[in-house]
């Protein structure tokens, strides 16, 4: 009977021992989840920002920056109440079509410009609603305006909260003021769900940031969380998230233990990211927490999904019977279970890990050796370098799938140098796959440590070529010659269409200028036809040196020039010889010879030239005019002037 209570004594301790450390190690597994879904989380919402940032810049550089848009705000800055709203209503008419039929549809809500003083000047969403002052309650409007520099986050607004991307306008060295393009978190996830296997999405807005700020006529736009005092969600009328959230009963039972939970409450008040693990009716659920701040660094609010996760139930159930089992056996073998436990423990650790790393991404993931050979490869990687598995593994990664433009004794592997010195690394590589095609690919490379030694390193990879090819596609717009690099003819005509229109309301006189080159076609035939474009070239360079920044210089096709001048005076006759000063200082120019391939050649040029002053005539007539003179020259002689 002695015997029996030490040997009590003895398996009790033994047990909550092994229970102490199980429950750790489940803990452990289960974090290991809950990281592994938060780091997929926080990696697509990056991804996703990053990407509408590019979109929404080519939306700022060939929508907004035009030269109507950009005419309208310069003559706002002098402007009296009165023409300010004419010229809002002149710049809501021109850009309300684009808003509605492109912008909208792309997930763009807010459309708005602010004066160079911080002033609400425009607003698409709310037109009506101009002229407050925003420099002192946006900090992404405070920084855009008084640094003039680009700035893009999270923050609230006086009529709804948005993932701001706020752009300083600058014309010939003029600060205009500021624009900004906003999405709507609906717009976000609408990306996020092709990342991510989340069921439901919200976003919780911190009171600070949004509805302090609102206009009081707006603040019925949000409603409280459920989860939290400190946060709001948007009104279910204007936000299908909070609708769902609202009339989910699983998400109202959620929100609810969420919210009567303390540790939930303080995990909030750190403003950091984290997840929580319930299980529910025997379904798993991970609810994470992904934080975004403002540009003052200010809580934003809390980007936060709601993902089934069935390993959780799978680890209840496996610690339950652990726990069972331990017991048993405990009663008869404690020391070997112990051992068999930690040996368990390292084995399930290491393959949730990478388990979780695979299933959470759609990218490819190799993992390799301190020596740079792969250890591993996913799916995704075989299918995005169209390689079989069994020809990767083993081999050296730097020698089978890493390009490199230049030689490696200029420029060090970047990928070798993080490995050798264990540290991450994250830019944009070539990579060759299986059929020899390379494709650009942006890699995040991890050490990967063990038991606090690193035994190689994780290297997450996506394809961007695509991407890629489509920003240089909107970059290389049909606006330039590609040839001299000047404007054509397109780019010509809406210029000349724009001066038109400011010359019909200033009276101020502008001319054009139809320069065409004398015997260009003699040159193309005698030396041929890369001498001839190495000519319009060199020409194309003289022009734009000789002419002053304001006047247009166009390739109108074949060897003819086309010059755009503006601001002559207000009188037809001083005007006139002012043009005509122009056109004889480009002649005079023509007179020096160029510098071609292998030889210096002499080109002369036949320049006719004609005013407008207001839009009596068209466009056509105008082009008409300054051609009809330029062939007089060409009938008399060539190398001349007229000016009609």
């Amino acid at each position: 009977m002695k015997q029996i209570v030490p040997a009590l004594a003895l398996l009790c301790t033994l047990y909550l021992l092994f229970f102490l450390n199980s429950y750790a190690v489940k803990e452990r597994e289960i974090q290991i989840i809950l990281d592994g879904k938060n780091q997929s989380l926080e990696s697509s919402y990056k991804a996703v920002t990053q990407m509408y940032r590019i979109s929404i810049e080519n939306y700022f550089k060939y929508v907004i920056m035009q030269p109507r848009v950009i005419e309208i705000l310069r003559r706002s800055l002098h402007a009296s109440e009165e023409e300010k709203a004419l010229l809002r209503g002149n710049l809501y008419r021109y850009l309300y079509p684009l808003y509605q039929q492109e912008l909208v549809t792309h997930g763009i809500r807010q459309l708005h410009f602010h004066t160079e003083k911080g002033e609400s000047f425009l607003r698409f969403h709310q037109p009506n609603e101009n002229g407050d002052l925003l420099i002192d309650v946006r900090a992404t409007i405070k920084k855009a305006n008084e640094e003039r520099t680009f700035v893009s986050g999270f923050e609230g607004g006086r009529i709804y909260p948005g993932f701001r991307y706020v752009y300083p306008i600058v014309d010939q060295g003029t600060f205009l003021g500021t624009v900004e393009l906003s999405l709507s978190y609906e717009r976000i996830v609408a990306e996020l769900s092709k990342l991510l296997n989340a069921q439901h999405y919200l976003l919780l807005l911190n009171k600070e940031t949004t509805t302090d700020v609102v206009f009081e006529k707006h603040r019925d736009h949000f409603v409280p969380s459920m989860i939290s005092e400190r946060f709001m969600i948007e009104n279910p009328s204007i936000s299908s998230l909070s609708d769902q959230a609202l009339k989910s009963p699983l998400l109202i039972h959620i929100n609810t233990l969420l919210r009567d939970n303390p540790r939930v409450q303080k995990l909030l008040a750190h403003n950091q990211s984290f997840s929580i693990p319930l299980v529910l009716e025997h379904q798993g659920y991970s609810i994470n927490f992904y934080p975004i701040f403002a540009i003052d660094n200010r809580l934003g609010g809390y980007v936060t999904t709601y993902d089934c996760a069935p390993e959780l139930v799978d680890i209840e159930n496996k610690y339950l019977t652990i726990y069972l089992l331990g017991f048993i056996t405990l009663t008869i073998l404690t020391f070997g279970l112990y051992l068999l436990l930690v040996q368990r423990k390292r084995i399930v650790l290491e393959k949730i890990q990478f388990e979780t790393i695979v299933t959470s991404t759609v990218n490819g993931v190799i993992l390799l050796t301190n020596d740079g050979a792969i250890r591993f490869v996913n799916a995704a990687t075989l299918t995005i370098l169209g390689y079989r598995e069994i020809d990767m593994l083993g081999k050296n990664a730097h020698r089978l799938i890493h390009v490199h433009p230049q030689s490696l004794d200029q420029v060090p592997c970047p990928i070798i140098e993080s490995i050798a010195h264990q540290r991450s690394y994250v830019g944009e590589e070539l990579f060759r796959t299986a059929q020899g095609e390379h494709i650009f690919v942006h890699v995040n490379l991890t050490p990967f440590i063990q038991e606090n030694r690193s035994v190689g390193s994780v290297m997450i990879f996506r394809n961007i070529t695509e991407e890629k090819k489509a920003k240089e596609t909107i970059e290389h717009l049909a606006y330039y010659d590609s040839l001299t690099e000047l404007p054509n003819r397109k780019l010509l005509l809406d210029r000349l269409n724009y001066t038109v229109a400011m010359c019909a309301r200033s009276h101020e006189y502008c001319g054009l200028l139809f320069i065409d080159l004398d015997n260009f076609k003699n040159l193309n035939d005698t030396l041929g036809h890369e001498y001839g474009d190495v000519l319009l070239q060199k020409v194309a360079k003289r022009l734009q040196k000789t002419l002053r920044h304001c006047d247009t210089v166009a390739r109108f096709g074949g060897d003819e020039f086309v010059v755009l001048i503006t601001q002559l005076g207000l009188n037809e006759h001083p005007s006139k010889e002012q043009l005509r000063r122009i056109a004889h200082k480009v002649l005079k120019e023509f007179s020096k010879p160029f510098s071609l391939i292998d030889c210096d050649y002499e080109c002369s040029a036949s320049i006719g030239g004609t005013l407008f002053w207001d839009n009596s005539k068209t466009i056509n007539d105008i082009l008409k005019d300054a051609d009809i003179a330029m062939y007089a020259v060409k009938r008399s002689g060539k190398n001349k002037i007229n000016i009609a």
